[in-house]
């Protein structure tokens, strides 16, 4: 057999078996190419899952209260809530740790949930990413000088009455039961366990108390639970209720609907307890104008009057009248304030590896 003979047929099957190569090349060239896409797809639906939990976190912080959460403090548990964000959502929720003890803070733990709804491939999983970080709850902070600091002083009608700083819950150490300055003064410190003068005039007691009371009557320094008006005076049947109740009427405001109350009573004007009528209060009173002590008055807590002298007004001196007992009470002071707290993220408490069951 000649040589040409023998090799008749040879081109077809090496023709089949380059273009067989070639097919499994670019069959496999297109594998790796899809494998990259997918790893990097998955890459950036973990990027944006994380970015998802940690805008969750942050809003949760800042807008705990619009979220429907305004337990003072924080519940045991809130939530979880659902924040929809862009190219997905974020499921946030709150857990107690430790709770407030004395002067320790409470400890809480909130973890946001991030999930991805936009820009996944198609069939493939969405991204999602937990987040969490330690926060406590802080409540607010008030340099409390007498059981009453009455800026424009106080004129006592009357030999009766008491106005005491020795602590109604025992936990402090006692104040003055009255803060003044030494003009007008406190005509009757008898009726005190202790007097305290802060400087000679009015201007020089009101530069020794460090209230933010623009701030206050503008809304920056705080938010009350109530604004009346509009708002009615709330319900204090629950005697865990401690609520921030700003009055801004410019006039005379009675004291009846208020009677029995707790928390911070912040009036703009001037506050008249009611003649033969009953003015109970647990926790913190601030009065822009004088205070006019009517009727029977018991007040636990601190009292701070004539607070429009920081705003350069000039306000007349408060006027008590018969029977009266004011006194300082670093317990319900302590419970007023508590409405007005912020829960804190801690420092170096921020995890994104929180394990979820």
């Amino acid at each position: 057999m000649s040589l040409s003979a023998q090799r008749k047929g040879f081109a077809l099957p090496t023709a089949i078996l380059v273009v067989g190569v070639l097919s499994i090349s670019i069959a496999a060239g297109f594998t790796l190419v899809n494998a990259e896409r997918r790893g990097v797809d998955d890459q950036k639906a973990q990027v944006s899952a994380f970015v998802l939990a940690e805008q969750g976190l942050q809003t949760f912080f800042i807008k705990r209260d619009s979220l429907g959460f305004r337990s003072t403090p924080p519940a045991a548990i809130e939530g979880p809530v659902r924040i929809n964000l862009k190219g997905g959502y974020a499921d946030v929720q709150l857990d107690l740790i430790r709770p407030p003890t004395g002067s320790l803070a409470g400890l809480y733990v909130v973890r946001s949930k991030g999930t991805q709804t936009q820009g996944a491939m198609n069939g493939t999983p969405a991204g999602v990413r937990t987040v969490a970080q330690y926060a406590a709850w802080e409540p607010a902070s008030m340099e409390v000088l007498a059981g009453w600091t009455a800026l424009s002083g106080i004129q006592k009608n009357g030999s009766s009455g008491s106005f005491l700083g020795v602590d109604a819950c025992g936990d402090s150490a006692a104040l003055a039961g009255v803060a003044v300055p030494l003009v007008p003064g406190f005509n009757r410190p008898a009726t005190a366990d202790s007097t305290e003068y802060l400087g000679e005039t009015v201007n020089d007691a009101a530069r020794q108390v460090e209230i933010d009371w623009a701030g206050i009557l503008a809304g920056t320094a705080l938010q009350p639970h109530y604004i009346v008006p509009p708002d009615a005076i709330p319900s204090f049947a629950d005697t865990t209720f401690y609520p921030t109740i700003l009055m801004t009427s410019t006039g005379t405001v009675g004291s009846s609907e208020l009677n029995g109350g707790r928390g911070v009573l912040i009036v703009a004007g001037n506050l008249d307890t009611g003649s033969g009528a009953t003015f109970n209060w647990k926790g913190i009173v601030l009065v822009g104008g004088d205070l006019t002590g009517n009727g029977n008055n018991n007040i636990q807590g601190a009292i701070v009057s004539a607070l429009n002298t920081k705003l350069g007004q000039t306000v007349p001196i408060n006027t008590v009248n018969g029977t009266k007992t004011y006194q300082y009470s670093s317990c319900e002071v302590a419970k007023a304030l508590m409405g007005l707290g912020a829960l804190i993220p801690l420092p170096n408490t921020w995890v994104d590896n929180w394990v979820e069951y």
